[in-house]
């Protein structure tokens, strides 16, 4: 597992995302090893209660994630998002994958979570994948459709209220939103967005901007997760090892 996520109140103050680093007193009493493979579950489940299981009056239901970056690794975040928020509901869960430019929601999952498609399904859901019991994913292929006009807005709208229709969530991968205005589209048609900065990459006013593309095109942004930090040692901590 190659995530790591910190779930961020607002941006980072310098020209490029830095994670928010607070020195921890150091204590007496031994310590168990660090995870980050552990941390990174912590951090993916804390990120699906704040966002979909909060038990608001209408938590969100389709929810759209994407990067300001083209190097930003969305997809991994939105494979893991959709694991743990099928484990904790009954509901039916699906992985959309909507990034034309880089569709590999497929890629971060693995080969033995991909069973072949049950031949007792209805039409409607052809194209998806199984992953477990109530987790799917639904190819760029089978959410754009054969119309040509496949990224305006009345074909968006159709297929996701065909989603909606047939799942209680879906997670939605989505471009990179500094490079095309879809992401836009897509969060005001759903119900929010989650941007996903890279630590040490993402620079500040590149995200400003995307936020400003965001409520200029009416779409809610439910939150901003800082992905690949890394965690150096303190000073008072090192001369300890």
């Amino acid at each position: 597992m190659s995530v790591t996520l910190d779930i961020l109140r607002s941006l980072p103050t310098d020209d490029v995302a830095t994670p928010f680093v607070v020195e921890e007193p150091v204590s007496e009493v031994p310590c168990t090893r660090w995870d980050p493979e552990t941390f990174a579950r912590e951090q993916i489940r804390s990120l699906v209660r704040q966002v979909f299981l909060h038990g608001g009056p209408t938590p969100p239901r389709q929810v759209v994630f994407c990067g300001v970056d083209a190097g930003t690794d969305v997809a991994e975040v939105c494979a893991l998002v959709g694991k743990d928020l099928a484990a904790q509901i009954s509901g039916r869960v699906c992985l959309v994958e909507a990034n034309p430019r880089s569709p590999t929601l497929q890629l971060s999952m693995s080969g033995r979570d991909l069973e072949e498609r049950h031949p007792r399904m209805n039409s409607s859901e052809r194209g998806l994948q199984c992953i477990s019991d109530n987790l799917w994913l639904m190819c760029e292929k089978e959410f754009r459709g054969n119309d040509q006009q496949s990224r305006s807005n009345v074909h968006l709208r159709l297929a996701l209220t065909e989603i909606r229709r047939d799942f209680e969530y879906a997670i939605i991968h989505a471009a990179p939103a500094s490079l095309c205005s879809e992401p836009a589209l897509l969060g005001h048609l759903t119900d929010g967005v989650v941007l996903v900065l890279e630590a040490h990459f993402t620079r500040r006013v590149a995200a400003r901007k995307v936020i400003q593309d965001l409520h200029r095109m009416n779409a809610r942004l439910l939150g901003t997760v800082l992905n690949q930090r890394t965690f150096p040692i303190p000073e008072r901590l090192y001369r300890r090892l």
